[in-house]
């Protein structure tokens, strides 16, 4: 690959075969998390390539599928959980994105702005299916009200 991908690109690593979106960088790696969420994985950047539509919209499709085969059920038009139940309070305990988690670290609060994750973004031609959750750090409230 000859450009360097931007957080928040999709990509395949070529490696793996595995489709992910690129959340950050760590040495020499490029960190990648499944396009459903979960577990993020490091992969050298020479070994990344560019999905086409087809393929994002295949690996989100096998991300929502693995789930539904593990007993997450998903109603027509809801999204995929994007947050997880604290079993303690019953209110929901969301994730911000890569940008905003970092952004407040001290010396890192200017990457709010770099957020890319400001709106839902549903699987093209579901039935409401939610492929990336909005980032719900508090510097995004006043945007989506």
């Amino acid at each position: 690959m000859t450009d360097t991908p931007q957080v928040g690109d999709v990509m395949k690593d070529t490696t793996t075969n595995r489709v992910g979106k690129v959340m950050g960088f760590t040495g020499p790696y490029v960190q990648l998390r499944p396009l459903g969420g979960g577990i993020e994985w490091d992969a050298r950047p020479e070994r990344l390539t560019p999905t086409s539509p087809a393929e994002a919209l295949s690996a989100g499709m096998a991300e929502a599928n693995s789930r539904s085969w593990q007993g997450v059920s998903v109603a027509t038009n809801s999204g995929l959980p994007a947050a997880v139940q604290n079993p303690r309070t019953t209110k929901e305990v969301s994730a911000p994105s890569a940008e905003c988690a970092l952004a407040k670290r001290p010396g890192y609060e200017d990457l709010h702005g770099d957020c890319r994750e400001t709106r839902d973004v549903f699987l093209p031609g579901s039935a409401g299916i939610l492929l990336t959750p909005r980032c719900d750090c508090e510097c995004h409230i006043a945007e989506c009200q």
